[in-house]
């Protein structure tokens, strides 16, 4: 059933959040109700469609809804301009035009490539997010800012468009792996750190009815984040000041994924980029040592990676230094002011460089 419905409030950009669980079946009444459109594109990868493609199919065809499927590949070399093209040529070759629509069915790779496929394809066509992994589902399918990476760097080429709703089926988490599972716990982690309370104490004192995956606590947890990301996302649509703070950890998290070439996921990089910037953030002084053991312990529970990976620094500083946040003539991080309260701050090289070597050695 759908337990919580969270409104995204964008003027005429507005749209709903449904979260359930079981409830995958029921997309397409809500789709015909917000779009009744004469055809839905749905862009998925083998994966997910091995696993829902069936009980998708039986959902649209019972509601007489024309579709095409789009397969894009697994993994985070799908997010590509190749791969995007691809698609634009499935699109125009079915005849795919601006009063219809696509389906984003699966994780934030899936979720990322057809936002940005469909806020181009004919200067824009509507979209649905049907996220089916934790990461997805509790950040990258809320918020609008879809994009494909670059060689020399992750996301740079994007666009910020909303979808016309988000479909959340937290069941959908059961057949995700332990890693994916863990990874995605590192982004609901990072609401915990920037928003404080209750997500804080959920996250610590019902560990193990998370890590069992049990739907009524992993709904409360969609929504919380949900509510958090959307709450932000209203006062700062397009990322030009408090939407930032959405990027704690990402900032060196980003620049991990890069350097293993993702052999990390996003969720083990950011979870690495979650302690150093609380290591950052005991270094200009706004935490004590109890907030980084904090980190190190939250995301340590969860599976997740504490320490730095192997790399050059010098590397690690040219990645960065290349990354759309940097600012000023130096390097912008989102740091801890007490646990809750996030804030940006412009970071000297050299104290970067100290503070990275200093990091690096703790591995």
């Amino acid at each position: 059933m759908i337990r919580h419905v969270v409104e995204v409030e964008l003027g005429d950009r507005s749209y709903p959040i449904y979260i359930g669980d079981y409830i995958l079946q029921g997309f397409v009444e809500k789709f015909r109700e917000k779009l009744g459109v004469a055809k839905a594109a749905i862009i998925t990868n083998p994966t997910v469609w091995d696993i829902y493609g069936n009980q998708v199919v039986k959902s649209l065809s019972a509601e007489r809804v024309d579709y095409d499927l789009i397969i894009v590949p697994d993994g985070e070399n799908a997010k590509s301009l190749n791969v995007a093209e691809r698609v634009y040529g499935e699109l125009i070759q079915k005849g795919f035009e601006r009063k219809d629509a696509v389906i984003a069915l699966g994780g934030g790779v899936v979720g990322d490539l057809a936002g940005f496929v469909a806020s181009t394809y004919e200067r824009g066509i509507a979209y649905i997010q049907i996220p089916t992994t934790l990461l997805a589902q509790v950040d990258s399918s809320v918020g609008g800012k879809v994009a494909v990476n670059h060689t020399l760097g992750k996301n740079m080429i994007g666009t910020f468009y909303q979808p016309s709703f988000v479909y959340i089926d937290v069941a959908t988490l059961k057949t995700l792996s332990d890693r994916d599972f863990a990874g995605g716990m590192a982004e609901v982690i990072k609401y915990a750190f920037i928003k404080g309370e209750p997500l804080l104490s959920i996250i610590q004192g019902r560990r193990d009815d998370i890590s069992a995956r049990q739907m009524d606590i992993l709904a409360e947890i969609a929504t919380i984040c949900c509510l958090i990301k959307g709450g932000i996302v209203e006062e700062d649509e397009r990322d030009t000041g408090l939407r930032a703070v959405l990027n704690y950890g990402h900032t060196l998290g980003h620049a991990i994924e890069s350097i293993s070439e993702y052999k990390y996921s996003h969720g083990e990089a950011v979870a690495v980029g979650m302690v150093f910037a609380a290591k950052l953030s005991k270094r200009i002084g706004m935490v004590g040592a109890d907030v980084v053991e904090l980190h190190k312990r939250i995301i340590g529970s969860y599976g997740l990676p504490t320490t730095m990976i192997s790399a050059s620094i010098d590397k690690i500083i040219q990645v960065i230094e290349r990354d759309k946040k940097r600012a000023m003539g130096g390097h912008v991080f989102v740091v801890l002011d007490g646990v809750g309260n996030p804030v940006i701050r412009n970071i000297d090289r050299e104290d970067l460089i100290s503070a990275l070597g200093e990091f690096s050695k703790e591995g």
